[in-house]
């Protein structure tokens, strides 16, 4: 039963403070970003030029003897892997390094963000399994690995900006 006097509670808290900091262990450091957008640009720059190059960049020069003196040589590229390698590594790091204000909402933003991006990636694969055949599934499949991270970080940036456009105009009423 409550006392008549019990009008508020007061928490008082000595010593040791009572904050909680939020553990991130997970996340890159904030100033990674910028190395993620250096890397995805020069991924796709990559990409791009090799798509209109006839021969390839990076070449590994396999010397094989096929008895005898006469030595075959078996070039195999690996353009499609250092390009790919790229546009992940900085994908990576441009969504999951930190904000510079690492707080709950961040974190909830980023979760709800991430949920919208596994359902649309799931959703592309899904018209791919249906819409193509042979070796066009696995291209298909292979760019569908990236559709997660896109989608995440248009989501989540896209977010932040509502957020912050938000605050912006409460702060100026």
């Amino acid at each position: 039963m409550s006392n008549i006097f019990d009008i508020g509670k007061a928490c008082f808290t000595f010593g040791k403070s009572n904050f909680t900091i939020m553990k991130t262990k997970l996340l890159f450091p904030h100033r990674w970003r910028t190395l993620g957008y250096v890397l995805f640009i020069i991924g796709i720059i990559f990409f791009i030029y090799s798509q209109q190059a006839d021969k390839e960049i990076f070449v590994w020069h396999n010397f094989r003897s096929t008895g005898g003196s006469i030595y075959n040589s078996i070039d195999e590229g690996f353009d499609n892997e250092i390009q790919l390698a790229l546009v992940t590594v900085g994908l990576l790091l441009i969504a999951f390094a930190k904000e510079k204000i690492e707080d709950e909402q961040i974190v909830q933003l980023r979760l709800e963000s991430l949920q919208w991006a596994v359902y649309a990636n799931y959703a592309v694969f899904m018209v791919i399994i249906f819409a193509a055949y042979g070796l066009a599934f696995f291209s298909y499949a292979m760019f569908n690995v990236l559709t997660l991270l896109l989608v995440f970080i248009i989501r989540f940036r896209y977010t932040i900006y509502k957020l912050n456009k938000a605050g912006k105009e409460i702060d100026l009423a």
